[in-house]
């Protein structure tokens, strides 16, 4: 038998080798990453509205004000999750958008759905009303401005917490790479260990 003194030191100069395993990443909390995550995609994956409103072509409000006003017809409604809008656009057109949804090609910016006048009715619209010059890319989230395609997500070695699983599944991320959970045994050698001596107060 080694003394207490000689196994801590040859613990301390041993290698602990632990294997990695693939688990799900919805049940990876308080797991360690066995490698580097990237990105699989871009987050979002294309240009979206960040409100609720109507998507429009910002240069064709330049010479709008309260003078000189301008109908712009709504042409339907997009919300997220739906194909690509497609179709030829003309000017002073408009589409209803919802948050999250895919901005069509041609306009480059909304107004929020609180800033809408519609015409002739709230009830029953054809068109919206704009009686000032609004600015390019107004409420837009950019594709890949979340995450881009191959970013670094989570360093290997990194304690996975509640937001690394979140992004891993924003991305669809599934399946990952973790070090297995090692199994400890602690056994007594019969050995006690060293104390404290007590202060002598000298009485």
């Amino acid at each position: 038998m080694i003394s207490y003194k000689q196994s801590r030191n040859k613990l301390k100069r041993s290698k602990i080798l632990i294997k990695d395993e693939f688990i799900k990443s919805t049940n990876s909390l308080n797991r360690v990453s066995a490698s580097n995550i990237l990105s699989l995609a871009n987050h979002p994956a294309a240009d979206n509205a960040a409100f609720d409103g109507f998507a429009i072509n910002s240069k064709d409000t330049k010479k709008l004000n309260k003078k000189k006003r301008q109908l712009f017809k709504i042409l339907g409604t997009v919300v997220a999750g739906d194909k690509p809008f497609n179709r030829k656009l003309k000017k002073f057109q408009s589409v209803e958008i919802m948050t999250g949804g895919v901005i069509p090609n041609g306009f480059d910016t909304i107004i929020p759905i609180e800033q809408i006048i519609f015409y002739p009715n709230k009830i029953k619209p054809s068109h919206i009303l704009i009686d000032k010059k609004v600015n390019k890319f107004q409420h837009v989230r950019f594709k890949g401005s979340d995450f881009k395609k191959n970013d670094l997500l989570i360093k290997k070695g990194t304690i996975l917490q509640s937001n690394h699983i979140l992004a891993l599944k924003t991305l669809g991320i599934t399946n990952i790479k973790v070090k297995k959970i090692p199994n400890i045994l602690f056994f007594s050698t019969g050995m006690k260990l060293p104390t404290r001596k007590k202060f002598q107060t000298g009485k």
